[in-house]
């Protein structure tokens, strides 16, 4: 992975788009051609019956997940769902431990306790491990958020759920708590206009999701999901807001995934021209690329480059993954709790969950 550049030093750049120099926004294509590529390649492995357990595509939303967690900093935290493996990547895990963890072994960030998304790195790229369900990360990272503005750290947390989850009573109450205290945080609903087969008409009455946020007496911004620049910019501006102590920002991206639940599921129940509506001339990562074209903000050398380092990394990693040992059985009861050390006394576990 390549190391993302602070947001404070994108301020400086001097690139055609406003903070991001030319050599972040390659770095922008890498990660959603990154997001993408895994996404694929996972998913072969899967119909082949080479990976055991389940898949949970974030196709076609890559647009999200690299914009928002593209504006945090470093020692800035991430609390996702399993669907936000891509935004896990883009905050800085690691490919080959990701790999690891999806076959199960103890070179894995559960070490063998879990498979597939399930996973955090805590003590290394600042991603809180996903628990299922949802939205059990916005309590989590509201916690997070008041700890920072307890301690006076200059951190934020942003915590991401889907369009489902906010009709759950503990997405209102995080957004409540958090906007009483001003707490650094910033919520992302990465709105898939389908929670699991539910249209958005069912979910909830309103228009948007965002305009949810004056109820609780803070900004409510909807942006387009495909579009990975107008998403970092929304995001951007939450992240500042938060970080100068003028509390949360609800941002709702729109999109639309292009696979269903997971990988049992053929999601017949979204609407075939919408679909390819979304696959055909709404894709985020095809849109990105053909921008920074259009613009002369990249060579077509340069994007061969980026695909290939991608599927180095990637053939790097299941290799890496395949040779990994498996758990050993005498430590299933090690890492229960969180003052044994387990997870950081040795640097060869630093990262795991916690």
């Amino acid at each position: 992975m390549a190391t993302k550049t602070s947001a404070r030093s994108r301020r400086k750049g001097e690139g055609p788009v406003p903070g991001l120099s030319r050599e972040q926004l390659h770095e922008i294509l890498y990660l959603l051609k990154l997001c993408r590529y895994f996404d694929e390649r996972m998913e072969a492995l899967y119909r082949q019956g080479r990976l055991p357990g389940a898949i949970y595509s974030g196709r076609g939303q890559e647009g999200t997940h690299v914009g928002a967690v593209y504006a945090l900093r470093k020692e800035d935290s991430l609390f996702p769902t399993h669907r936000d493996l891509s935004a896990q990547f883009v905050k800085g895990v690691d490919l080959k431990r990701v790999m690891a963890q999806f076959w199960g072994r103890i070179d894995g960030y559960t070490r063998g306790r879990d498979g597939n998304s399930h996973m955090g790195d805590w003590y290394g790229a600042r991603t809180f491990t996903v628990i299922s369900h949802l939205p059990i990360a916005y309590p989590i990272a509201c916690g997070a958020a008041l700890a920072y503005k307890r301690r006076g750290e200059d951190r934020v947390a942003m915590a991401i759920c889907g369009d489902g989850a906010t009709s759950n009573g503990r997405w209102h109450e995080a957004l409540n708590v958090s906007a009483i205290h001003k707490l650094p945080v910033v919520w992302v609903v990465n709105n898939n206009q389908y929670a699991y087969s539910t249209p958005n008409r069912l979910e909830f009455p309103v228009a948007t999701i965002a305009e949810r946020a004056a109820a609780y007496g803070m900004p409510g911004v909807r942006v387009d999901g495909t579009d990975v620049l107008e998403v970092y910019r929304a995001a951007r501006e939450a992240v500042d807001r938060a970080r100068a102590g003028e509390g949360p920002t609800l941002i709702e991206s729109v999109s639309l995934r292009w696979r269903g639940h997971a990988g049992h599921d053929p999601a017949k129940y979204v609407p075939r021209e919408l679909l390819e509506e979304y696959m055909t001339r709404r894709d985020p990562v095809r849109r990105f690329e053909d921008h920074l074209r259009t613009n002369g903000l990249i060579e077509d050398d340069e994007v061969k480059a980026i695909e290939e380092r991608i599927e180095r990394e990637f053939d790097e990693g299941y290799r890496f993954a395949q040779a990994s040992p498996f758990p050993v059985p005498e430590e299933v009861t090690k890492g229960v709790f969180t003052d044994d050390g387990y997870w950081a006394s040795d640097p060869s576990r630093e990262g795991g969950t916690g």
